[in-house]
């Protein structure tokens, strides 16, 4: 025990004397968090719009109005001729474009029908999505405001409710994935280069003739990390709080102890990385190989159920596909321990078998 202490307080003085390593813990979370935050979002609103009205009367005013006050459209441009249109949608310096015809009040008036169109740049898909069932649902609400359609009177009371996420922000849906995502990628690759980089100085071999034995320097070496995890979790979650206003529903302890094992995985690999590489660099790049699958195919981003049936058979191996759900479940959901045993039981696995390959593997290259 107390080589194992020994071991975990000279780690500590090396990770407070490496301003690279504390810079790496402090800065990349916060950077992070406002990168995914702030700048990525798919809540698509305010697309830029052009409009070009021949009308030019009261209602036709008032249903550029009306796309306005959605906050989905935001008419940067005011055209006179429908060629203006089409190259500013050819230079996608606009999403969608209006052409309001002539004569549009007088035929919506006379009850003749009165065309109205709407080009949508559709190569991104999302936003093209939005503006075509937002616009429909703005023209029919419209026509209801200004007396020009019954409002239908159906059998159904139907009454859609929103739960966890009422607001539809896409910042609740995607940070407490980050801290999951975080963790993955700043774990595995500290320790992995931590433990080459003693392998590349030559240090391991001294302790080895030190009377330690194996399983004390893995252990020595790896608990610190699980405080480099949970401070890096604890960072982005608070950040999160304060910053984004992003409710955490959960037991704070659940989470503390479902993080600590994920934690456990991402030592693991990290350990993993630290036997297969010779020097740092091949460290990183093998932490990475197994990050882009983890972004990808774990529902960080893109939901699971759209991915075919072999893809999403492999997104059940990865670890950050069940901590996702543990994140998500308890800061937003308020789920507790035994709601996300689904998620629990098969971490405990992968952490099981990853741990056990990568000691053996360790200690292998130790002897």
């Amino acid at each position: 025990m107390k080589s194992t202490l020994a071991i975990i307080q000279k780690e500590i003085r090396h990770i407070l004397r490496d301003k690279r390593t504390l810079m790496l813990i402090i800065m990349m979370p916060l950077i992070q968090l406002t990168i995914y935050g702030y700048a990525i979002s798919t809540d698509v609103k305010h697309m830029a719009t052009a409009v070009y009205d021949e009308d030019q009367t009261p209602l036709s005013r008032r249903l550029v109005e009306a796309f306005e006050q959605s906050a989905y459209f935001d008419f940067k441009y005011r055209v006179g001729s429908q060629p203006e249109l089409k190259k500013l949608l050819d230079k996608g310096k606009v999403k969608a474009a209006f052409h309001i015809p002539p004569d549009f009040e007088r035929n919506l008036l006379a009850g003749r029908g009165a065309g109205l169109q709407l080009l949508i740049d559709g190569t991104d898909s999302n936003p093209a999505n939005t503006a075509l069932h937002t616009s429909q649902s703005i023209v029919i609400n419209f026509l209801q405001t200004e007396h020009l359609m019954e409002v239908p009177v159906v059998p159904i009371d139907f009454r859609p409710r929103l739960w966890y996420n009422p607001d539809l922000k896409s910042s609740f849906f995607m940070i407490p994935g980050l801290v999951g995502l975080l963790l993955q990628l700043l774990v595995p690759m500290i320790t992995a280069t931590a433990i080459v980089r003693e392998k590349e100085r030559g240090n391991i071999e001294q302790l080895l003739v030190t009377p330690i034995k194996p399983h004390e320097l893995i252990l020595g070496k790896l608990v610190p990390y699980v405080f480099i995890g949970v401070f890096i979790a604890g960072l982005v979650v608070s950040a999160a709080w304060i910053l984004f206003q992003v409710p955490i529903r959960g037991n704070p302890l659940t989470l503390f102890v479902l993080t600590v094992l994920f934690i456990t995985v991402c030592l693991g690999l990290g350990l993993f990385a630290s036997t297969i590489a010779e020097n740092q660099q091949q460290a990183s790049q093998i932490i990475m190989f197994f990050a882009a699958p983890s972004i990808l195919l774990s529902g960080f981003i893109f939901p699971r159920e759209a991915m075919p049936f072999p893809i999403y058979q492999i997104s059940f191996a990865i670890p950050l596909t069940y901590f996702l759900k543990i994140a998500r479940g308890i800061i937003l959901k308020g789920l507790g321990f035994w709601d996300l045993m689904p998620q629990i039981l098969p971490m405990v696995g992968i952490a099981t078998f990853i741990l056990t390959v990568s000691i053996r593997k360790f200690h292998k290259r130790l002897t």
